[in-house]
């Protein structure tokens, strides 16, 4: 069984998404852990995603996810930069990631879901239309209130329930809950690699 964007070396290819600056850190140490168990990550930041000078940093970044057999996004209490247009690059991956129908996972910062529910009563009209009045000043603990459209899109908020399929998103607070879902669900590459065969086959 093989994945069909595996490395010459048999490497399940897996995109790691998420917002970079604040958590370079971070992010060597989950696309380290990811090494570590076998597979291949890839980062931007990571220095380990090729790009095309023919093309723009988000087309770049989209083809990335094209061809890699596995997505893992992680959303940030902090919007990110590279946007552009509307959204930012990373939301822009994890769009892509859901429409494609790739195996993902994504997990949410708490603060994420706390905002969610505390906003949602100014967000939104009592019919569940858009209030296009409401406005968002950044601050500490958000810094974008898009951050709570990626959310949404991850766990497919416009789809009646009956009809999600992968849309869990995990809840974290700090590195240390991000590694135990790395190794949770990633410890096992011949389950990984069901997934990827099973998904690919819709």
């Amino acid at each position: 069984m093989q994945a069909e964007n595996m490395t010459a070396d048999g490497k399940i290819k897996i995109m790691v998404a998420s917002s970079v600056y604040g958590y370079e850190d971070q992010l060597n140490q989950i696309c380290g852990l990811f090494q570590q168990m076998g597979y291949y990550p890839v980062n931007s930041h990571y220095k380990t995603m090729s790009t095309d000078p023919s093309m723009s940093n988000l087309d770049n970044c989209l083809e990335a996810v094209r061809n890699c057999d596995a997505f893992f996004g992680i959303l940030r209490p902090f919007y990110g930069s590279g946007v552009i247009g509307d959204t930012s690059i990373t939301h822009e991956e994890m769009k892509l990631a859901i429409n494609l129908k790739m195996p993902r996972w994504f997990i949410a910062h708490r603060d994420i879901r706390v905002a969610r529910i505390l906003l949602k009563q100014y967000m939104f009209n009592e019919d569940g239309s858009p209030n296009n009045d409401f406005q968002y000043q950044p601050t500490r603990l958000l810094d974008d209130i898009r951050v709570i459209d990626i959310y949404n899109d991850t766990i497919q908020n416009d789809i009646p329930p009956e009809e999600r399929v992968g849309h869990w998103t995990e809840e974290y607070f700090d590195l240390d809950d991000i590694k135990k879902v790395v190794q949770t669900q990633f410890s096992n590459q011949n389950r990984i690699l069901d997934i990827i065969e099973k998904m690919n086959a819709l």
